[in-house]
């Protein structure tokens, strides 16, 4: 079900690689996360 909804948005997959945080709330003591997925529309 979650293909088919990414593939009927028409969404694509960003690779997130070679960075140990993808994430972070910009703060002065920042909270950093490793994000699973990326998409966008074209």
């Amino acid at each position: 079900l979650f293909n088919e909804i990414i593939g009927h948005l028409g969404l694509l997959e960003l690779p997130l690689k070679g960075r140990s945080f993808t994430w972070s709330n910009m703060q002065q003591n920042p909270l950093l996360e490793q994000l699973d997925w990326f998409f966008t529309t074209s």
